[in-house]
């Protein structure tokens, strides 16, 4: 981080597949860009590109939509958010 401008990253999803699941581009997505929900959006968008359900399953896809634009945010901000404070945004 460079102020508000993210200046590298690195994105595993954890519980998604039968592996954490790395995304090199999105990663590279960030780079540059400051950190705003909109940019965090449009990373788990692009991150969940080509993620499919399989009935018993499709919940995490839109559960990790939510995910992944929290957990940017708390990472940007550099504390982690007590358990006591958890919010879905």
């Amino acid at each position: 981080m460079d102020g508000d401008t993210i200046t590298e990253a690195r994105l595993a999803l954890g519980g998604v597949a039968h592996e954490p699941w790395r995304d090199v581009e999105a990663e590279a997505m960030l780079q540059g860009q400051t950190v705003t929900r909109h940019n965090f959006q449009k990373v788990a968008e692009f991150i969940l590109r080509e993620a499919r359900g399989f009935g018993h399953n499709t919940f995490k896809i839109e559960l990790a939509k939510r995910a992944i634009p929290r957990a940017l945010k708390q990472a940007a901000a550099g504390t982690p958010q007590p358990i006591a404070e958890k919010k879905i945004l």
